[in-house]
């Protein structure tokens, strides 16, 4: 197959068939007994979150979502979001934050099974280089999604649920079944739902417009509501005096410059009663790019190159305000210049002007070793790693014995598993400069899709190959819907994709299944 060279975006007709993965064992935290039924005068607030991880595949997934139904255990579905033209999220741009779809404040209290989401199209834009190109067909549910939580999840009367929903693009991508060298993406989503607004959870910078002000008793502006984007309601903002207000012209100001009608984004964290706590307020239009620090801070200024694909092109020099301009770490841990270094990633927010961007926000990315592991040996405290990175330069890394590996997107795993070939991940402990030392461990699974021929205890045999299944492992069966089922549903002739790796004592072990035919 011919790979495409060229970034463009490929529009699917939407084929209706039924393909959804739902949750991991662990999500859907809030289950259980109590609470009223559905259609009650109590009431509770459920929050609506998206995010993704990274894809190999595509640089850009676009989804329009139109709706988003809560089902109750009895009674009729309980409307959460609603909008005919839909709201089109780019969701790998949210692999590291959250994208708020909605808040509601008044859902009925009580038992619920289900999250249903419609989506009207799907359109994918593959990486330049990449083996699948424009041969990819995209599978809908007649637009409609179910989700099926492990077990029911109460809304309480006063109460706060927080709902993320995790797309994971590289388990949605499969062999066709009949045409020779293409492709089908089913979307795959896993869902978390936490009671009230986990410190986790890290919206992005929330897009809106400026409805009304709220003032004290001194006519100062204390905070404000703001309408979002494709009817996505109205989001509470909260000022304090930690609040930077940073103003169209690319200067600091404060909270009197803010008026009904501006178009502001807002960066901070959900509190109890659901309003977001403004750390920074952007009046006006800022640019957003993601790329490589190419130098440590000096007189106030580093360098950085923007990826390919970025809305900027070229070498730019990043104007800091040592009092002014928020540095974060990852999501939220606020750090100093000092923490900007040759080699990082960044997210930078501000204005451009010429070669310069004045940044308000710059949110950095842990240093990271990714490559093949080429040596592994056991070590007093942990176990040492030589990583041969995609650069040739081959790094050594110290991973202590309490830092947690995973399969990258399919759960944890024990240190045993870094060994001589794996493809690692490594998040680096910003911490420590000497000696490279892991903070996280993300080995590269793999996906291999077969038919079964037996099945054993906590076994089965696929193309010849001899798959353990872990207890807890997830299996879906994707054949009529989309359900959470035991290894026992598994039988000889069933056709199945499995992640996982390969391991001793058998071929493979593969915590996550699904059952496609």
């Amino acid at each position: 197959m011919k790979a495409t060279t060229n970034l463009h975006r490929v529009r699917f007709l939407a084929i209706l068939l039924v393909a959804m993965m739902s949750l991991l064992a662990g999500c859907g935290s809030s289950g259980g007994g109590g609470g009223s039924s559905p259609g009650t005068a109590e009431t509770g607030s459920v929050a609506i979150f998206i995010k993704d991880g990274p894809a190999d595949e595509f640089a850009q997934i676009w989804v329009t979502i139109t709706q988003v139904e809560l089902l109750p255990v009895s009674g009729s579905p309980v409307v959460i979001y609603d909008n005919p033209a839909g709201c089109t999220v780019d969701i790998l741009d949210y692999s590291d934050e959250d994208f708020l779809l909605k808040i509601h404040r008044s859902v009925p209290a009580g038992q619920y099974s289900k999250i249903r989401l419609r989506v009207t199209n799907i359109e994918l834009v593959p990486k330049a280089g990449s083996a699948i190109g424009s041969n990819i067909e995209v599978k809908l549910p007649s637009g409609k999604i179910d989700l099926n939580p492990r077990g029911t999840f109460t809304v309480t009367s006063g109460g706060t649920l927080s709902v993320r929903l995790d797309m994971d693009a590289n388990k949605a991508i499969h062999v066709h079944p009949s045409k020779s060298g293409w492709y089908i993406f089913r979307p795959v989503v896993f869902v978390d739902i936490e009671t009230g607004y986990p410190a986790a959870i890290c919206p992005k910078l929330v897009h809106g417009t400026i409805t009304s002000l709220n003032k004290n008793s001194l006519n100062q502006t204390t905070g404000f509501t703001m309408a979002l984007e494709n009817g996505r309601g109205t989001l509470d903002v909260k000022l304090n005096s930690e609040t930077d207000i940073f103003l169209a012209n690319g200067a600091f100001g404060d909270a009197s410059s803010l008026a009904v009608g501006q178009e502001v984004r807002v960066r901070g964290k959900m509190d109890s009663s659901g309003a977001l706590v403004a750390s920074l307020v952007i009046i006006g239009d800022v640019v957003d790019v993601l790329g490589d620090v190419t130098s440590a801070v000096a007189s106030n200024v580093f360098t950085f190159t923007p990826f390919t694909g970025e809305e900027l092109i070229g070498n730019y020099e990043v104007r800091i305000d040592p009092a002014k301009t928020l540095i974060l770490m990852n999501c939220g841990t606020v750090v100093d210049s000092n923490a900007i270094q040759a080699g990082m990633v960044a997210r930078v927010f501000g204005k451009a002007a010429g070669s310069e961007i004045r940044a308000v926000v710059v949110i950095l990315r842990t240093k990271e070793v990714k490559g093949e592991i080429t040596a592994a040996a056991n070590v007093s405290g942990g176990r040492q790693l030589s990583v041969l990175q995609e650069s040739g330069a081959t790094a050594d890394v110290f991973v202590p014995s309490a830092v947690p590996v995973y399969i990258e997107g399919d759960g944890q795993v024990s240190a045993s598993y870094l060994t001589v070939g794996r493809q690692v991940r490594i998040l680096l402990d910003p911490k420590i400069a000497s000696p490279l030392t892991a903070k996280t461990v993300f080995i590269e699974g793999q996906k291999v899709e077969g038919t079964v021929s037996s099945v054993g205890a906590g076994t089965m045999i696929v193309d010849g190959l001899t798959v353990r299944v872990p207890a807890g492992a997830t299996i879906l069966d994707l054949r009529s819907g989309c359900s959470l089922v035991p290894f026992s549903t598994i039988k000889a002739g069933d056709e199945v994709i499995y992640f996982g790796l390969e391991t001793s004592g058998a071929d493979f072990e593969a915590p996550v299944i699904l059952i496609v035919g």
